[in-house]
């Protein structure tokens, strides 16, 4: 599961984030953090390790959950962070498409595609975080 020092560091930062999100955020950035945690869990349960030269369907299915909860949250609160974040995970799902389209879409270029718009989502709830706790006094939906 956590068998390399980048699987390592994700996870840190992730569980900052989320530790985080639920001391100081509102319910929509602790819903997203729980959902992010679940996401994980199920894409390392789900993953082909052996062959990343294919498409990843688990995750590929995980990673358009996760679009479709941030989709939902960005037409149902008035949390600017939400819209970044569901665009970095709606490229998550079209690196998958990438892959699909084009064989010649390499193993290296879909990972480091996938992690970096993991991070930046994750990045977008942090901001969130942030921006909810520090303006807390006004009314969050």
């Amino acid at each position: 599961m956590l068998n390399s020092t980048p699987e390592r560091i994700w996870a840190v930062a992730m569980f900052v984030v989320s530790a985080y999100a639920v001391w100081r955020g509102g319910r929509v950035e602790r819903l997203v953090a729980g959902a992010n945690v679940v996401a994980w869990v199920l894409t390392v349960a789900v993953q082909n390790r052996q062959d990343w030269l294919h498409p990843q369907w688990g995750v590929l299915a995980v990673d358009v959950a996760f679009l479709i909860l941030l989709l939902g949250l960005v037409v149902r609160t008035t949390r600017g962070w939400v819209m970044p974040a569901a665009a970095f995970q709606l490229l998550a799902v079209v690196t998958h498409m990438a892959i699909m389209a084009d064989k010649g879409v390499r193993a290296w270029a879909y990972l480091t595609a996938l992690i970096l718009w993991s991070y930046l989502v994750l990045i977008s709830l942090a901001v969130g975080v942030y921006l909810q706790s520090r303006f807390n006094g006004r009314p969050a939906r």
